[in-house]
């Protein structure tokens, strides 16, 4: 496999990783705070994984320190979990995918 494929399905998992967390809030909620992204960010769904620090400070503005630091923490714990790898308790959600990305490519 090709380091573009490995790092279309690190994205594919990234992705997915993110949709889950989300949808812990419920699909209405899901549903408004990808609209208050698209709008505020010009963050589209389907490119959540090329930035995640702009989806951060969205979430950081939606929800504030304490509901974002939640979300971060349980993109990183889902991301990780698709690898079967612990996640790492002092990254922040931007260096944790960098590392994840690096990983899954070497694998």
């Amino acid at each position: 496999m090709g380091s573009t494929s490995k790092e279309e399905e690190f994205n594919r998992i990234l992705l997915e990783s993110i949709d889950e967390t989300l949808s812990i809030l419920g699909e209405s909620t899901k549903k408004v705070i990808l609209y208050f992204l698209k709008q505020n960010y010009g963050m589209e769904e389907e490119d959540m994984h090329e930035d995640p620090e702009i989806l951060i400070r969205g979430i950081k503005e939606f929800f504030g320190d304490v509901g974002s630091v939640f979300l971060e923490r349980r993109i990183i714990k889902n991301l990780y979990g698709k690898m079967g790898m612990n996640a790492p308790s002092d990254l922040s959600l931007e260096d944790a995918v960098k590392n994840a990305k690096k990983l899954y490519i070497k694998i």
